[in-house]
């Protein structure tokens, strides 16, 4: 392939992928190798087609001394006879890799990138474009295959990805090496690219030789699959995400828990074909802020067997992250020392009383229960509020609640099973439960709070009744101890702009009366 067909090439791709723009600023990495060049080359040759600008970014690790001193002068005359800005940066990698216990090769990537991103912030529009190429893509797919990475690993590296663009993707080593000769243009040739030391250097120097030697067009075949592995991951992704916001839902709707913003219910997620579950576990790792990079097959498989099979247990990620599976939901641990209090919602979605169209705002963003039978009193429970409706306990009574946006303060009920409370002072992860170690109310206006247990002492409520008493809560905070006293610090006042009322009914009260009483009620409030 000749000079101007390797240029249109690199051209058609950058135009196909939308990877320049008229109007970016275009940050360039150039180390003064073969392939940094090119790409400088190539993109002041596109200046001349598409209206960008280019600034030049140049690192010295502090590894090679006075070579690295010459690629340095190197990239300073190339920029200055091109007209190009160059910023120029030197850092010791060796003793960054002392202090961080890192590999030099890893170290010094992080750092190029974080300098990258530095000088891509002082611009707008501005991408950061880097000179991989085929057979760079070809070792980075056989590297993820010996780490024992997936399907998105074979996927290879991306044209582009966030603000890192990647022009040179279309085109070969050897392309590479073709277009230089044909320029005369001279490069550096960094001798650490020749050490075996590297892992990347051994797959360069050791098996893709190997390789080629059995099939010449090894690179271009690699490539491809490259290419089918993406089509194929970002599909399953879409799905897994899917299937993990289908067992968020259901264990949002079926558990209540104490300090977690993520968990997933594991029947739903058992429920999946294997293939589809091994995704939304990546997913899962990757929600957690684990960098898939650090995820093994083998932590997928323990996993796996941890949602799967029953029981619970818990399984330890790289940076110190921990997978969870208890009670039906698995979940990250946020820190140390966490007790979840996680409870299953036995009787979710209790029978349902039908509202006249009054004014009334919508409790955020949730449905009426569905009409279900209440199943028989136990010991205890725990009962998600979750809109305006009516919930139905384990004794068959009924607690009722909507919100009012229109309502005159003569209007306050002052019956002990129905109240009015200003809505804006409570907060929304309401539920109905019995009594728990550790609750207390406010009980002055001075925001002093007292033991939910000696109230009920100082109430008189025997002792026998203590835990059947239905409370509205949300946390360790009572806000209505039902048929009682509510919280001092939610009492409606004339400062109040929203209400939401509760009304407690026995069980065997008439649910046709309950609901007329509840519509006239409604309707002399407001």
């Amino acid at each position: 392939m000749d000079n101007d067909n390797i240029y249109k090439k690199v051209r058609d791709y950058i135009i196909e992928k939308g990877l320049i723009v008229s109007g970016d600023t275009i940050v360039e990495g150039i180390s003064g190798g073969a392939d940094s060049v090119c790409l400088f080359l190539m993109l002041e040759e596109l200046k001349k087609e598409i209206d960008f600008r280019t600034v030049a970014v140049h690192v010295h690790h502090g590894i090679r001394k006075k070579t690295a001193d010459k690629d340095r002068k190197f990239v300073e005359d190339l920029c200055a006879a091109n007209n190009v800005e160059l910023k120029s940066y030197r850092k010791d990698i060796p003793l960054i890799c002392k202090i961080t216990k890192e590999s030099e090769e890893e170290c010094g990537r992080r750092i190029r990138y974080e300098i990258f991103d530095e000088v891509a912030s002082l611009y707008e529009n501005a991408k950061i474009a880097v000179a991989h190429h085929m057979n760079d893509q070809a070792e980075t797919v056989i590297f993820r295959i010996i780490r024992g990475s997936g399907i998105k690993g074979l996927a290879g590296m991306e044209s582009k990805r966030d603000n890192v663009i990647r022009p040179l993707l279309c085109l070969k080593r050897e392309e590479i090496e073709q277009f230089l000769s044909d320029n005369g243009q001279k490069y550096r040739n960094d001798e650490t690219n020749d050490t075996l030391a590297y892992s990347r250097n051994y797959i360069r120097k050791k098996i893709m030789p190997k390789l080629e030697s059995v099939r010449a067009n090894a690179v271009d075949h690699i490539n491809a699959l490259s290419g089918e592995a993406k089509e194929i991951n970002d599909f399953m992704e879409k799905r897994a995400s899917d299937l993990l916001d289908e067992a968020a839902k259901e264990a949002d709707r079926r558990y209540i828990t104490k300090g977690l913003t993520q968990k997933y219910k594991t029947d739903v997620l058992s429920a999946a074909e294997p293939i589809l579950l091994k995704f939304a576990i990546r997913a899962l790792i990757a929600r957690s802020g684990v960098s898939v990079k650090d995820v093994t097959r083998s932590h997928v498989e323990s996993l796996g067997n941890l949602i799967t099979k029953e029981g619970s247990g818990q399984i330890s990620l790289p940076r110190g992250v921990t997978v969870v599976k208890e009670s039906g939901i698995v979940y990250i641990r946020p820190k140390e020392g966490f007790d979840g209090q996680i409870r299953e919602i036995l009787n979710v979605g209790s029978a349902s009383v039908e509202y006249p169209s009054s004014p009334v705002l919508e409790l955020p963003g949730n449905d009426v229960p569905e009409k279900k039978e209440p199943l028989p009193a136990s010991e205890g429970f725990c009962i998600p509020i979750i809109g305006e409706g009516s919930y139905m306990l384990p004794d068959n009574s009924l607690v009722s609640c909507r919100l009012l946006n229109d309502f005159e303060m003569s209007g306050i009920p002052e019956d002990g099973y129905a109240k009015w409370m200003d809505y804006d002072k409570m907060s929304d992860d309401l539920c109905l439960r019995t009594r728990k170690t550790g609750d207390y109310l406010v009980i002055n206006q001075k925001g002093n709070e007292g033991n939910l247990k000696n109230y009920m002492i100082n109430e008189k409520i025997p002792k026998s009744e203590r835990d059947q008493v239905p409370l509205i809560a949300s946390g360790s905070k009572i806000y209505w101890v039902v048929g009682h006293r509510i919280s001092e610090d939610v009492k409606v006042t004339p400062m109040t702009t929203r209400v939401i009322e509760f009304v407690y009914k026995r069980a065997g009260d008439d649910l046709q009366d309950i609901e007329e009483e509840e519509i006239s009620e409604g309707a002399e409030n407001g």
